[in-house]
């Protein structure tokens, strides 16, 4: 845009941000936009040759606070007249900031605050005298009371505490023991309780500048998916492609009318800027409710403004990504003829720090993954360790990963085990009284069989050293590959798979390995024999090898 370049130029602004992911929705090579970040790999990668970019070298990952008050950016800092923007203002962020007379663009914390948190929000959403809406009327029936006050009626509800924080503050209450828990733990915390509804989630990040309120696109809020999360309601990612999917244009237009009467809520607030909110769809009524308002810059705002400069517009108007129009409302720059840049695919999705999956290792690769990665170094629970990004979407449909959605499953899982991802697998075909040894799998929701085997390593040097070591490990039995029988050689999702026969095996059957180490009800690993007469009519992947096995000529 043009005008906000223009404006830039003669009045700096710099992002601070823990994340330097947080801050690149915006061309870094425009003059008067500056970055203050944390050191990591991918941060180095971006200020590699760039003056605009200030990297801060610790011990641990600063946040935002933090960053202000470090030496070497308060030195950075000294003498400029510059805007300081950053992720979400906080009291203390901004008392550091009116200290040492640093401008913030950010709109005030307690308006933020007052928005989002669960009790306050409801009086803010109140009838207002200033435009005579009542904003209540789009959240689900809902009551506040002290816990001790809240009694179980027999049916599952959502309590939620004033602050939350991906997911952390709400709580499904699915029996009354749950509840009598909570009363017991918090009787004179207030909570917002209200019907446990049931269907997909909806967000979108919306602007609002001093003459409009432009309207972001609507995404698929993936919420709660395991590994990326153990938290129920966090969310982990955002897919672009399936709204229009899955939504009415009667919901779609009422999803608008909700992000519209909020955003000129806010608006008439004085607020300037990002704001976002996430709705439910009710399965059984196709009703919309309104779950939250984010009043800040959302998290999914950066890759939605990728995907926005990858597309052509040739519609004679302004067009903004979400980012740029979210800097030109901060600068109060008119915006009155401007629109955001309309996208319809594209996803993301997150690992986060988990019980299970408390760090990861830098990933390695043979081959570049369908999809950009960004590792973090976070150790806080809930706290982003994986950010996975494609042009395509990740959900075949609601509660569905589609195949590029189950990839990033099993690049997790390949990161997690500190393998090379795609490279050359090697696995047994193990038969035995007309049966076939195979490994009955339930990974998060997914359920098929695979033979043993695993991905090639270079202490196996050869393939068959990789077959007979993951035999051992998987199955506990010592195999001896069968010479006389050529493998079986297959290409799956591009990554080359041989499969050899065994001739004979000693040792008592027992799962082993990483594989038992990892098995748990969401990710389980059974050892089965099953009829090859019966092999037609299962699940057994890649497919291609069932079909080898079956194959007279095989």
């Amino acid at each position: 845009m043009f005008e906000l370049k223009k404006r830039l130029k003669p009045s700096p602004t710099i992002y601070i941000t823990r994340d330097i992911e947080r801050a690149l929705g915006f061309d870094l090579d425009t003059p008067g936009y500056f970055i203050i970040s944390n050191y990591t790999p991918f941060g180095n990668s971006i200020a590699k040759g760039r003056k605009n970019v200030l990297l801060i070298k610790e011990k641990k990952q600063l946040d935002t606070r933090e960053l202000l008050q470090h030496p070497k950016v308060k030195k950075y800092l000294k003498g400029k007249k510059v805007g300081i923007v950053v992720f979400k203002p906080t009291q203390q962020i901004e008392k550091i900031c009116a200290d040492n007379d640093w401008k913030l663009l950010n709109p005030p914390a307690e308006l933020a605050n007052k928005v989002e948190e669960k009790i306050s929000q409801i009086k803010w959403l109140a009838l207002s005298e200033v435009d005579g809406l009542d904003l209540r009327k789009y959240l689900p029936p809902y009551q506040i009371k002290k816990c001790k006050d809240i009694c179980w009626v027999n049916k599952k509800f959502i309590l939620q505490f004033n602050r939350s924080h991906t997911g952390s503050g709400t709580v499904l209450i699915e029996n009354e023991k749950i509840l009598k828990n909570i009363k017991k733990t918090f009787p004179e915390r207030e909570a917002r309780i209200a019907p446990y509804i049931i269907g997909p989630l909806f967000t979108n990040n919306n602007v609002v500048s001093k003459n409009k309120i432009l309207l972001g696109n609507i995404s698929y809020q993936i919420t709660g998916l395991m590994p990326f999360t153990d938290k129920q309601f966090a969310t982990i990612g955002n897919d672009w492609a399936l709204p229009r999917k899955i939504l009415s244009k009667k919901q779609t237009a009422r999803y608008k009318k909700i992000a519209t009467d909020v955003g000129l809520r806010l608006k008439k607030s004085d607020w300037k800027g990002l704001f976002g909110i996430d709705v439910v769809v009710d399965e059984k009524t196709g009703r919309l409710y309104l779950l939250e308002i984010n009043a800040r810059q959302p998290a999914s705002t950066t890759y939605e403004s990728q995907l926005q400069n990858k597309t052509q517009n040739t519609i004679n108007k302004t067009y903004l990504t979400t980012f740029e129009a979210h800097l030109a409302s901060l600068l109060g720059i008119d915006l009155a003829d401007c629109e955001l840049i309309k996208i319809n695919n594209g996803a993301q999705m997150v690992q986060r720090v988990t019980k299970h999956i408390p760090s990861l290792p830098k990933p390695k690769f043979s081959k570049k993954p369908p999809f950009n990665v960004i590792k973090y170094d976070n150790d806080k629970p809930g706290a982003d360790l994986l950010r996975m990004q494609t042009t395509d979407g990740v959900m075949a449909k609601h509660n569905e990963l589609s195949g590029v959605g189950k990839k990033m499953i099993d690049f997790i899982g390949c990161v997690k085990g500190g393998n090379v991802w795609d490279s050359k697998r090697a696995g047994v075909i193990i038969i035995k009284n007309k049966k076939l040894l195979i490994i009955e799998r339930n990974k998060y929701g997914r359920r098929y069989l695979i033979l043993p085997g695993g991905s090639h390593e270079s202490r196996d040097n050869k393939l068959a050293n990789t077959a007979t070591r993951e035999a051992l490990e998987e199955t506990g039995l010592r195999v001896k590959l069968d010479q006389s029988k050529k493998p079986l050689k297959i290409i799956s999702n591009g990554r080359d798979e041989t499969y050899f026969f065994v001739k004979s095996f000693t040792g008592r059957l027992a799962l082993g390995g990483p594989e038992k180490d990892y098995n748990s009800k969401e990710n389980s690993y059974k050892l089965r024999w099953i009829e090859i007469k019966k092999l037609r009519k299962t699940n057994l992947l890649p497919t291609d090898i069932k079909n080898k096995i079956l194959s007279p000529t095989s």
